[in-house]
Order: C-alpha cells, then structure tokens, then sequence
C-alpha cells in the first residue's frame, strides 16, 4: 500500500522522521503523516514529485506493481462478462504505469460514489484525474 511502501523509501533515503523528510520535501509534517496513516493521498503532481524525489516509478511508489495481475477467466459455466466490464479492460490495455495509477484512483473513487462512503476528496480525485 502507499502508505507504507512512502514509509519505507522515506526512512531507506534517511529520514527518520516525517518532520525530516516534510522539510527536505517542502510539505508539513501533518501531510507525511496523513499520507503514511492513509487518510490522505497525494494529488497527481505531488505523487510525481515523490517518484522522482525517490527515483522510482510512479508503479513502485504506489506499490501497484505487483496488483496488476491478468484478469482470470471466468468459469465456463458462469455468465458471460458484461460487455462494459470488457471494454473497460480494452481501455487499460498498453496504459503506462502512471496512467493506470490515475485510472485507479478515479475507480476507486467512483466506487466509493457509488458506495455511498465517499471520502471527502473523492470528487477531488475524480477532477484532478478525469
């Protein structure tokens, strides 16, 4: 998860402290902190910044990597896939690593829309990465 894999660059490049690296990063501390306890996320220009801060991908920073698994088939006996469930995949096929970071967090705050539990910044993401 990002909150933890920012902990980890952070205190690997030396910054013991979320004061430490808010300083060095230009930030206050309050904002490493909601990051690393996951109750705030970087907004996409911010979330380039720390790739390029640490000198890693946008994929890495994320910890998305490993996420991005091929859709498994469904049993043959189960109903076809919806045909917009479909597209929506044709849609992510060949995106570059920080353009599916972008889809994902837009989906993820359309769910969370959707779901009725939408966190106060949903409609912000959906802005920012629309």
């Amino acid at each position: 998860m990002f909150q933890t894999k920012l902990r980890e660059l952070r205190e690997s490049a030396g910054y013991k402290s979320q004061q430490a690296f808010a300083d060095a990063f230009g930030v206050a501390q309050s904002t490493v902190g909601g990051w690393e306890a996951g109750k705030r996320e970087p907004n996409y220009d911010t979330t380039m910044r720390l790739a390029r801060f640490f000198g890693v991908s946008i994929d890495e920073l994320l910890d998305i990597a490993n996420e991005r698994a091929a859709p498994t088939a469904p049993p043959s006996d189960a109903a076809p896939p919806d045909p917009a469930y479909l597209e929506a995949l044709q849609c992510l096929e060949g995106l570059s690593g920080e353009a599916l970071a972008s889809a994902l967090r837009c989906l993820q705050a359309i769910k969370a829309l959707d779901d009725a539990k939408a966190p106060a910044d949903a409609a912000v993401i959906l802005e920012k990465n629309a």
